[in-house]
């Protein structure tokens, strides 16, 4: 029993020790640290051999021997080293530019190409061997094997962890588009369409002005082109980039920058680039021109298919339209008339229409040409662009003379006019005021006469309303006088009545007339006096003081 117990402690022992032994072997040996800028590429060093095809393990499929094709990105992983080998592998950054310090120049291209946005063409080391003749890998068949080889994606600006081993990847810019441009776009993939090898008098377009849509050609000029119209055919597309930013296979497609808009072109004799030609009466004529020519967005597949570059129109089409035109129509015109006012402004015309003949075709458009700095030479070479300016000046002189003599006729003409003018002024004032008179005296003196005879009438109105005033009132004394006579009459009446009815009521007038004393008869105060031994006459002293004692009462 001892060794078995023996065996069981070392045992217990054993297990005890191997968890801590196992971590330190998984953290020192086992342990793998991937950090931000790396990914982790896994080799298995078991399993059965690799299909010739292939060159890593599928991923997803670890029976195979070698390096796997999923790539780890970064973290902490555990692998036992005797069964897996690891490698550290950096990540794929693609950038996406500096847009803050992007500059063009005249033709559309970016100045600093180190400043595009970039992306990454992936080219697989594995898998089937693309048919003759492709320029970039087919998408898988029903097998689901890729082909080997440049693939039609691409990839954008990010960061990518990819397995080395499987594929390989190369940095090519990015298309822009910048503003006042578009692309036009070349495929080089693709099946072959129905393209003419047509010239260039037979690929015509209508002179449009500036337009983001193609152009509608004619019926019967839609035969002969160098555009595809398919989408999916090799060549020059119709349809333009429009301003931006494009992440393109190069492989499968070319895009040409082609800045729309208006440029400006100038031939100058002093930088040896000046036209010259023959006027009507055998002048040698040299002359500086400036052509304000432009395209739009539907004439550039056109331009590019038909021309080339920006620089070749100004080479090949432009340029040499310029002089033609010179040379065909100043041949119309004498020296003298391409130096005077009105007919170089003819000449003018006449140049910036030829030229806009000549150039339609090729779908560019002319807005403006200027003819300046003309000088004049004889047969022999001598500048005579003096004398003849002198001429003209002199011819001027004489025609402005007599255009000033005739302005001072017509203004001598216009002065007597105006002097006439002004007396017939004067006379008309002074009639106008005589008229103005006898009108005012004829309106004062109606005026007057309509006011006398306004007063009058209102006087004759006055008098008749105090008339009828007189009238009134005197009805109205008359009504009121002998209302007052009946009145008075019928009071008399009453009273008389009423006394006769006191006669017969008392039988006599004596006993009526006792009758009224006695009612009217009402003493306040009676004193009787005594008549004493002396005459009436003595008494009455005292009546005296009598009175004045009453009329002291009275007042109280």
């Amino acid at each position: 029993m001892k060794p078995v117990r023996i065996l069981i402690s070392i045992l217990i022992a054993l297990a005890v020790l191997a968890l801590p032994l196992w971590e330190f072997a998984k953290w020192t040996q086992m342990r793998v640290f991937v950090d931000s800028d790396h990914a982790l590429v896994v080799i298995n060093k078991f399993g059965a051999k690799l299909p010739p095809d292939r060159i890593v393990v599928p991923r997803g499929d670890n029976q195979y021997k070698g390096i796997r094709e999923e790539v780890l990105g970064p973290g902490r992983y555990f692998f036992d080293p005797l069964e897996y080998d690891t490698e550290l592998v950096p990540l794929i950054t693609v950038s996406a530019g500096e847009p803050e310090k992007w500059s063009w120049n005249s033709d559309g291209q970016l100045k600093d190409p180190s400043l595009a946005p970039q992306v990454e063409l992936i080219s697989l080391k594995e898998g089937k061997t693309p048919p003759q003749g492709s320029v970039v890998a087919p998408p898988p068949g029903a097998d689901g094997v890729p082909y080997k080889g440049v693939q039609e994606t691409v990839l954008t600006p990010g960061t990518y962890k990819l397995n080395p081993y499987q594929m390989d990847v190369t940095p090519v810019p990015a298309v822009i588009v910048p503003p006042g441009s578009v692309g036009v776009v070349t495929r080089l993939t693709g099946e072959i369409g129905n393209v003419a090898n047509a010239t260039l008098t037979e690929i015509r377009a209508s002179t449009t002005g500036p337009s983001t849509q193609p152009t509608a050609l004619p019926q019967e000029l839609t035969g002969p082109s160098r555009l595809v119209v398919g989408a999916m055919q090799r060549g020059i597309l119709k349809d333009v980039l429009q301003p931006g930013i494009y992440y393109l296979n190069p492989r499968m497609v070319q895009v040409t920058i082609v800045p729309v808009g208006y440029d400006e072109i100038t031939l100058d004799h002093n930088k040896g680039t000046g036209i010259g030609f023959y006027s009507k009466d055998g002048y040698q004529v040299q002359a500086d021109f400036t052509v304000v020519w432009g395209r739009s967005p539907a004439d550039a597949p056109h331009i590019v298919a038909n021309i080339g570059t920006i620089d070749r129109v100004r080479d090949n089409v432009i340029e040499p339209a310029m002089k033609a035109a010179c040379q065909n129509e100043g041949a119309k015109y004498s020296a003298r008339e391409l130096m005077q006012g009105t007919t170089r402004s003819q000449f003018q015309d006449d140049l910036s229409a030829s030229l806009e003949k000549q150039v339609a075709s090729r779908n560019i458009h002319v807005l403006l040409a200027l003819i300046r700095n003309i000088a004049v030479k004889d047969n022999s070479g001598h500048d005579t662009t003096e004398g003849l300016i002198a001429t003209i000046q002199r011819a001027n002189i004489e025609v402005e003379k007599n255009l000033t003599n005739q302005q001072k006729t017509q203004t001598a003409t216009i002065a007597a006019e105006l002097q006439q003018t002004l007396k017939q002024i004067d006379v008309a004032k002074e009639t106008v005021d005589s008229e103005t008179n006898v009108k005012v005296a004829n309106v004062m003196a109606t005026g007057t006469k309509q006011a006398a005879e306004i007063d009058a009438q209102r006087d004759l109105n006055v008098a008749k309303i105090e008339l009828q005033i007189a009238t009134l009132d005197a009805k109205r004394t008359q009504i009121l006088g002998k209302a007052d006579a009946d009145v008075l009459r019928l009071k008399n009446d009453a009273t008389a009545q009423g006394a006769k009815m006191m006669v017969d009521a008392l039988g006599s007038p004596q006993a009526y007339n006792q009758y009224i004393f006695a009612k009217g008869f009402e003493p306040s105060d009676l004193r009787l006096i005594f008549a004493g031994p002396g005459t009436f006459w003595t008494d009455l002293k005292t009546f005296q003081d009598v009175g004045a004692t009453k009329m002291m009462e009275q007042s109280k």
